[in-house]
């Protein structure tokens, strides 16, 4: 149930709140792991994507059918704001865009689809997955150490906030991955394990695109955790340089995997 995207998001909301509340003005301006943006202007991203939602125009004119180049101009035109201007903002805008999400839930869900750039055309009520996708990577694999800067506990990487996130990439797995239909020629169990995690097939469909099912009955098969396939499937991380196993034909899964690259 997609719901469960805007509970994720707001649990990390409060992550995010309290993590920024405890920063240091040395903090503030470390390096991330987003190439180019410091901490505060992953914090101010984070606020971009609920004006997204909530006042679209309020935004830097971005560079249409690019979603990352779009973001990183919309981030620039914030880079000269203080790190108490950039909590201030991301505190009231992610408030108004959480208000604004839960009426996407229904009931009924809206369904309405929308483009979301080069990431492909999404319903209504699946963009709070997007914001807890959002969330999830950024402060735990962006901010905070290992791959970040900032040395803090790392928040739950739990079944709500997993399976919120994993709704988002495996809807957007067909769309966003450039020339994934080219090799998905015959089904491939995609199995995640841990909290949150489920079974999914990444299959060849009739009108030559690639569909994606939960449930698995694949002799081809891709084992990860969960939180692994996160940072891999983002290509935060080389797969094979993780603790990914494949069942059947290895070659043709390697390939797949080597595909994917969601965002």
């Amino acid at each position: 149930m997609t719901a469960q995207g805007v509970a994720a998001l707001r649990a990390d909301r409060e992550e995010v709140l309290a993590l920024a509340g405890s920063l240091s003005p040395e903090e503030w301006v470390a390096p991330s792991d987003c190439e180019g943006w410091r901490v505060q202007d992953v914090v101010a991203h984070l606020g971009n994507t609920f004006r997204a939602v909530v006042d679209p125009g309020a935004l830097a004119p971005g560079v249409p059918g690019d979603l990352e180049a779009t973001q990183s101009v919309q981030v620039e035109a914030h880079r000269a704001w203080s790190p108490d201007q950039v909590l201030a903002d991301y505190e009231q805008v992610s408030e108004s865009g959480l208000a604004t999400l839960e009426t996407f839930q229904g009931p009924p869900p809206l369904d309405s689809m929308i483009p979301i750039e080069d990431a492909g055309m999404y319903p209504l009520h699946l963009v709070a997955n997007a914001l807890a996708f959002d969330h999830f990577c950024h402060l735990r694999n962006d901010i905070l150490q290992p791959h970040g800067p900032i040395a803090r506990p790392a928040p739950p990487a739990d079944a709500l906030r997993v399976g919120a996130t994993l709704e988002w990439l495996l809807a957007g797995l067909p769309q966003m991955s450039a020339g994934l239909a080219d090799v998905v020629t015959k089904p491939l169990g995609l199995e995640l394990t841990g909290p949150g995690g489920a079974n999914w097939t990444i299959a060849p469909s009739p009108d030559g695109a690639v569909h994606v099912q939960a449930g698995t009955t694949a002799e081809t098969v891709a084992r990860s955790a969960a939180t692994d396939f996160i940072l891999w499937g983002t290509a935060r991380q080389p797969w094979r340089e993780m603790d990914v196993e494949l069942v059947g034909d290895r070659d043709y899964a390697a390939t797949v995997l080597d595909a994917i690259r969601l965002f």
